[in-house]
């Protein structure tokens, strides 16, 4: 009987954890664009803009 607290409180205990881990994962993948990348997309984004309007002229 003495168990069944226990056995709740580790897992409780795995679950934060394994929240928290989730998390840190999600925030280091949805990290922000370093000015390199911030300017190679814009670059691009403007050549496909020039390739659209000559494509319908």
């Amino acid at each position: 009987m003495q168990s069944g607290p226990a056995f709740w409180l580790v897992l409780l205990t795995l679950g934060v954890v394994l929240l928290a881990v989730a998390i840190g994962y999600g925030m280091m993948r949805n990290r922000g664009r370093t000015r390199l990348e911030k300017a190679h997309t814009e670059i691009e984004t403007r050549r496909e803009y020039q390739r659209e309007d000559q494509d319908h002229s």
